[in-house]
């Protein structure tokens, strides 16, 4: 999970056009073959993108949830007098089949088309960055689109931040059929942080005196966070933020009888591959049979390879093409 530097696992895609004519949100939305839609509900306006291919009926719904970065997920940049339709998302919306319906869901605050060398940090996004917005952000866009069509699979699956936000997803709305939890950490984010000190003494990087030093600081800041958990202040993550993803997410995967597909990657710097060992140990000891735990060898936290000549080996594509087909042989 990204803590404290953000980074983009996205594939940049853009087009120019006429510097004179700043496209709208919805403008650069369809250049990318999505359509934007939004709706109301628990007092927000909720914007999102539908994909689809062909005109045969959509029977299965699939919603990708994205990491923490905050950022629109379409947006546009000004270069040597054009303007640069761009798109932040992987690519693999565009290798699904034709009964699928793909939907993304905008961050709150990022609705209307922004300049990419300008992003600001609106406040409502500040004041209300948490876990549980973000679900029920997801939860309404889901009985909104399955209230209208009767989906034989709804399928969720979230990377980085969004794998805890798709595990209490599902957790809540009984028409999940299928969640995949991709390189999400299975304890809270403070408890990375103790670990990746400690991992840095068994590597001899710093004492183990100096490590324990850390580890109490680190127990008093959460401590102290606790104290004003609701504070939406400061420029970076807010109290409220960091509260509300403390919640461990191994408790809601563990509620879930739905297949579950967690995905991890053994160079994860951001969510530490260490804690989400304990996912298949309590599955195994809880006697669960819904989880496939798979584990990339020497990919980062993109699910990027680098080889030994520096060559990267993306992954991602392959990740997303069994997921699919894992989908298709796994059913509750």
């Amino acid at each position: 999970m990204n803590k404290f530097s953000i980074i983009l696992l996205t594939v940049f895609l853009s087009v120019s056009c006429n510097a004179q004519h700043i496209p709208t949100k919805a403008e650069i939305v369809e250049h990318y073959g999505f359509q934007q839609k939004s709706i109301k509900a628990n007092n927000d306006d909720i914007v999102f993108y539908t994909y689809k291919k062909g005109n045969q009926a959509k029977t299965k719904l699939i919603v990708y949830l994205q990491g923490s970065d905050p950022s629109p997920q379409f947006s546009y940049r000004i270069k040597d007098g054009n303007v640069q339709k761009l798109c932040w998302l992987n690519g693999e919306f565009k290798t699904i089949s034709e009964d699928y319906l793909y939907v993304v869901i905008e961050k709150i605050g990022f609705e209307k088309a922004i300049n990419e060398d300008d992003i600001p940090k609106p406040k409502i996004y500040q004041e209300k960055n948490s876990l549980d917005n973000r679900v029920s952000r997801a939860n309404a866009v889901i009985e909104h689109l399955t209230s209208k069509t009767d989906f034989e699979k709804v399928i969720v699956y979230g990377h980085s931040e969004g794998a805890p936000v798709g595990a209490k997803l599902a957790s809540i709305n009984t028409k999940i059929t299928h969640l995949g939890f991709w390189a999400g950490n299975a304890l809270p984010d403070y408890y990375d942080f103790i670990l990746e000190n400690r991992i840095e003494y068994y590597k001899g990087k710093i004492s183990d005196s100096v490590a324990q030093s850390r580890i109490d600081k680190t127990i008093d800041a959460f401590k102290n966070l606790v104290k004003d958990y609701l504070n939406t202040s400061g420029s970076g993550y807010t109290n409220l933020r960091w509260w509300s993803y403390a919640e461990p997410p191994i408790n809601n995967l563990l509620k879930l009888d739905i297949p579950i597909f967690v995905q991890v990657a053994t160079m994860d710097k951001s969510a530490p591959i260490e804690s989400t060992y304990l996912i298949p140990l309590e599955f195994a000891r809880l006697k669960k049979s819904n989880l496939t735990y798979n584990v990339c060898v020497g990919c980062d936290h993109g699910f990027n390879l680098k080889h030994k000549d520096g060559k990267v080996e993306r992954k991602w594509g392959q990740i997303f093409e069994d997921f699919i087909i894992w989908t298709e042989k796994n059913t509750h």
